[in-house]
């Protein structure tokens, strides 16, 4: 079975003008747009926003905790996960937009 597709390849790329892509497009039905995948990507982007939220709240209480204790180190890391958290709910918000964006093609 491998070595006939590996002939037919080799038949397509001997051609003259090489293969034709103008036949290749974007198929709607490849993308789930309900169901169990869909499902389950909504309740990984919620989980790890609300994670991420979590962890800033939690950033700034030790950032506020740790200026009013004069633990320097202790407000530095709190900064610290402040901005990995801000990051990774701007990518989890992200990856849902780009999500939405990929089920919405027609």
């Amino acid at each position: 079975m491998f070595t006939e597709a590996l002939q037919q390849l080799t038949v397509l790329l001997g051609q003259p003008g090489g293969p034709d892509f103008s036949d290749i497009r974007p198929d709607p039905r490849g993308v789930p747009k309900a169901g169990a995948m869909f499902t389950i990507a909504q309740v990984i982007l919620f989980f790890g926003l609300g994670v991420s939220f979590i962890v800033l709240l939690g950033g700034i209480i030790v950032w506020v905790a740790g200026h009013m204790a004069g633990g320097m180190h202790l407000s530095q890391n709190a900064k610290t996960n402040m901005l990995r958290a801000g990051f990774g709910g701007i990518l989890l918000t992200a990856a849902g937009g780009i999500w939405t964006w990929i089920t919405a093609i027609d």
